[in-house]
This record gives C-alpha cells, structure tokens and sequence, in this order.
C-alpha cells in the first residue's frame, strides 16, 4: 500500500498493551469503594492486599493503606454482595458497566506509574479491548487519521510524495542516524512519475527526519501522516543512502541528503499489465479498490486484443499475490469477468442463512485461453473470493501458496469522533460453500515462494505457472464458458 507499513509484516496487537487492563475491566464487573464514602478511593502508596475467607466459603479482597487520619479500609466484594467481614456489614450497589469502565478510566488517568494518560487514548484503547474480547481479529476500530488513510487506500488517491513505505529495525547507519538501532522508515521504491521520483528519491532511501522531527522508533503510521498534507504544500525530508556497499558499513558510506518536495495527488494504479514470453499477460492487481474493477476491464479487453504482445495473447497470468482484499463489491465485479453465471461468492450470517451473491449480467468474459491464478500467505479477503470462485468453476488453475484465510464479511460504521468501526456481519463461501476461515485457499499446485519471488515477483512460483500455461497450450485446454452452473439454494 502506498505510504503505508506492509500490511502482514506489518498485516500487533502489542503496543496497546497498556490499555488492555481498561479494556477488561469493562466485563469484570468489580468495584471498589471507601465506606461511609461515595466516590471511588484508589489504592495509596503503601497498600497491602489480601483475600479474607468468611466461615461460609465467601473470598473478599481487603487493602489497608495509612492515612493521616489513622488506618482505613478499603474492601472489594468479589463473593456475596451482602456478608459479614471482621464484624461489619458489607454491602454494595452493583454499578452498571458503563460505571466501571469510567472508575478505571478514571483511576490510571490519575495513578498510572509510567506516565500521564489522556482520556482519549484511554478510550480508545478500551474500545480495542471490547472488540478484542469479540474473538475476532478482523473486527477492529480506527482513529480519525487511521480511517482517513483506509478511505485514501480504498479510493485509489492520496495527497503525498509518492512512495511506498515500510520500516527498518534496529537500524545501525551512518554518524547522523542517532540514536543507533532504531526503527526507521525507508523507501521501498518512489510511485513513477510522483513528486518523490522527480525529486531524486531512490529506493532504499531511509528517511532519518521529516520536517526536522527524527524518525527514530516513531510509529510509521505517523511518519506517514506527517510526510501527507495539503497539495501543494512542501514536505522536507532528511534523507540517508548507501553510496558504497561493503562487508562491514563505514561512516564515509552513507551520505545524507536534504529534499524538500511539494505534495501532489497521487493516484495508484492497482491494475499493471506486462508480457511475458509465448505472448502470456501477467496481470498483477495490488487491491480491490473503487478503481480495481475498471483497471482490470481495460487490461482485459487489453489482453483480448493482445495489444501490446506480438500476436494473440496465449495465456493469462492472474496475479493476486500479496493482495489484501478491499471491496466485496469489486471482487464480485471481476470475478463476474471470469465466470458466467452463478454466484461469485456465498455470504453466511450468524443465524445460518445463506445469500449467494452472483454474477453480474453481461460482464463475462469469454477469453479462451488457459489461466492461472497466483495466491500466497498474503493473498487475502476479496483476493481468495475470485479465486475461490475461479478454482469451484475450473476455469483456472490455482498456484503458489496457502492464502490467508480472511473469510468475512464486513461492515463500515462512521463514529462522530471522525473515526470508524469495521464490524464482522458475515461469512463468506465459495460457490462449493468451502469455508476459508483460518484455512484459506489450497493452490492446485503448491510452489513455495523462492528469493525472486518476494523481491521481484519473477521467481520459481511466476516461472512455474508460465509452464503451465504453456503446457495447456500445447495440449489443447483453455478457459471457456462451458462450465457447469452451480446451483444455490436461497
């Protein structure tokens, strides 16, 4: 994704460890209140906790802690609400959990060691801790910014330089990369003709400050976001690169330059074709965007034509490696390019009731030449919809490596804080109703992904589906609409 961390490198949970406590205090239902008093008193400095055993098998837990005035206790029911402890009647309300969830909030704001905690990190990471709770990793919530860069990524356009972005740990470097073994982002390799390539941006480029801030172990998502802005506006960058590459790294190795580069629209091209050798297009497609489904009908009509080959085109490469998914609306688009009739994909709800979502009525395709779909670990959502339903009908072959498995459906809540809640409704089924929960799709012809493969793409999975499709060539098969419908019951 352009200007983004890499989605599965990168596609943890870990630094909102600090709010899991808020997040399952929400269901704990605990409460902890002085007596004779009605606001919450949290635990002082010196505390001692212990749990007391009442002779009918009843646990409270008790803390003392001195006070000016002398010793008092603050006690917490975790057994019968209303029990006699040394003596005294306990007894308490128990609060509603909205209730609690503010007591906590209310006390790390005013306790928490570390440091000061704003409210509104607290909420929000009690509110990752609810969807947490879920057992669904796909359910998930995002900030303002974090929603902002999901629109631009699902619309296809961004303002910004142009490049795409993941991050180096334990970055070593030259004398100005400070402190030493940090985290720092780095250029993957500038968007063609972005504002980042016309300024001399290369890859491998690691970016050691942006608008005089340092880089070193910042979130990249906020690297990012200071790197965007408002077009026409200018960004600098202090950029360090490799000008020799040795067995041991010097100081007089790097060089470190400056550039301040005005910011653009950039639009994002999910969509690339190329032609391989035997007049075989190798269609790549990065995500299922708002701009997916008119990219890929042009590269299409493109590879109908052979346009761009030295005759008709003899096979079709389908490229979805690496591909995270989008729009369920996309997916079924293309693959109604593909297949003829029947549904694309099968949703289930909760409840069990199925709806096949089919074909789109005169968008197919009748290519007539063989295809095969290249899959891996990060071939996800929207990518295993068409390919599920390319692999059902037989109207391609399915290699590489086991997909990702992400087998639901979703819907898009806006929240007033400008932020959105990405809530799972459903599951989605192949056309043969396989369920790809966790298990993803099995590739027809298993190819591990060698070296080129993960720096180029060119590599053993690529060459091997070109032999494939060679190989149907030469005895006869090809892609045609002559598979048998499916039937579904509604």
């Amino acid at each position: 994704m352009p200007l983004s961390s890499r989605p599965f490198s990168s596609r943890s949970f870990s630094r909102y460890a600090p709010w899991v406590f808020a997040a399952a205090a929400f269901g704990a239902g605990y409460s902890v209140r002085a007596q004779g008093e009605s606001d919450w008193v949290p635990p002082q400095p010196l505390a001692i906790f212990r749990l007391i055993s009442t002779p009918d098998g009843h646990r409270f837990a008790s803390a003392t802690s001195t006070q000016k005035n002398g010793t008092r206790w603050i006690e917490a029911a975790s057994g019968n609400k209303n029990k006699s402890l040394n003596g005294q009647r306990f007894s308490r309300r128990d609060p509603k959990p909205y209730q609690t969830l503010d007591e906590v909030r209310r006390a790390i704001r005013d306790n928490f060691v570390i440091k000061k905690v704003s409210d509104e990190e607290l909420t929000n990471g009690a509110i990752r801790g609810m969807l947490r709770s879920l057992g669904d990793k796909f359910t998930r919530f995002m900030t303002r910014n974090e929603y902002q860069d999901f629109k631009e990524d699902n619309e296809g356009e961004f303002v910004g330089i142009g490049a795409h972005i993941d991050v180096k740990e334990d970055y070593i470097g030259g004398p100005l990369a400070k402190p030493i073994n940090a985290s720092r982002p780095y250029i993957i390799e500038p968007i063609a003709g972005s504002p980042a390539e016309r300024a001399g941006i290369k890859a491998g480029d690691v970016i050691l400050a942006v608008n005089g801030k340092s880089t070193a172990n910042r979130n990249s998502d906020i690297v990012i976001s200071d790197i965007k802005g408002v077009r026409g506006s200018v960004v600098n960058l202090q950029i360090e690169r490799v000008i020799k590459k040795e067995a041991v790294a010097r100081p007089e190795d790097f060089r470190v330059l400056n550039f301040a580069i005005k910011r653009d629209l950039i639009e994002v091209h999910p969509v690339k074709l190329e032609w391989m050798p035997d007049n075989i297009a190798w269609l790549r497609m990065d995500a299922f965007n708002e701009k997916s489904d008119s990219e890929m009908t042009a590269a299409l009509q493109r590879v109908q034509r052979g346009e761009g080959s030295r005759g008709a085109a003899r096979g079709l490469v389908l490229d979805l490696r690496d591909n995270p998914g989008g729009l369920l609306e996309s997916a079924v688009s293309i693959g109604s390019r593909f297949v003829q009739s029947g549904p694309v994909v099968i949703t289930r709800e909760r409840d069990g009731r199925e709806h096949p979502m089919n074909v789109q009525r005169n968008r197919f395709l009748n290519l007539k030449i063989p295809v095969v779909v290249l899959v891996n670990n990060y071939s996800a959502s929207a990518s295993e919809v068409v390919t599920g339903a390319m692999q059902d009908r037989k109207v391609a072959t399915v290699v590489g490596e086991q997909s990702y498995g992400k087998a639901s459906v979703q819907v898009l809540i806006e929240l007033q804080n400008g932020g959105a809640l990405v809530i799972t409704t459903a599951k989605y089924l192949t056309p043969l109703k396989h369920d790809l929960s966790e298990k993803g799709i099995t590739p027809d012809v298993v190819v591990k992904a060698n070296d080129a493969d993960l720096k180029t793409g060119r590599g053993a999975q690529l060459s091997r589906a070109l032999d494939i499709i060679r190989q149907k060539n030469t005895t006869g098969a090809t892609l045609t609409a002559q598979a048998p419908p499916i039937k579904v019951s509604n």
